[in-house]
């Protein structure tokens, strides 16, 4: 009996790290990139569009990596949202020394950026020149 649990355990640890292995879905990676690149928040002040990350510099998605000012999330669990050309991803976030739950994030390509839909406001992002 003890040895079935054990099977059962190493056959669950290895399916959890097969899952975090696993691509993102076709939909998630032709979303994902479209919307690759470096953006700046409209009316908020000078923005340079050469660094990434940093305050007053560029914000952006980086192959499965949304960028912020002063932390990045990871993009996993991609969900379609029907009927749109949007997809919503589960963020793995970290910033300022400390890793933490970021949430979903709806990412909604524009003709001029990126609108990101997240704890009910919507932010929306100019791709750089």
């Amino acid at each position: 009996m003890a040895r079935r649990l054990s099977i059962r355990s190493e056959l669950g640890a290895l399916g959890l790290a097969l899952a975090l292995l696993t691509p993102l879905p076709a939909t998630a990676q032709n979303l994902l990139d479209r919307v690759q690149g470096l953006y700046y928040p409209p009316n908020q002040g000078t923005w340079d569009c050469t660094t990434l990350g940093m305050d007053g510099g560029a914000v952006g998605v980086q192959g499965q990596t949304l960028h912020g000012v002063e932390n990045s999330c990871t993009l996993t669990n991609a969900f379609p949202i029907p009927g749109m050309d949007a997809m919503m991803f589960d963020l793995e976030c970290s910033g300022e020394g400390m890793t933490y739950d970021g949430g979903r994030v709806i990412l909604v390509p524009t003709e001029t950026g990126l609108a990101l839909v997240r704890d009910g406001f919507v932010n929306t992002w100019l791709r750089c020149p």
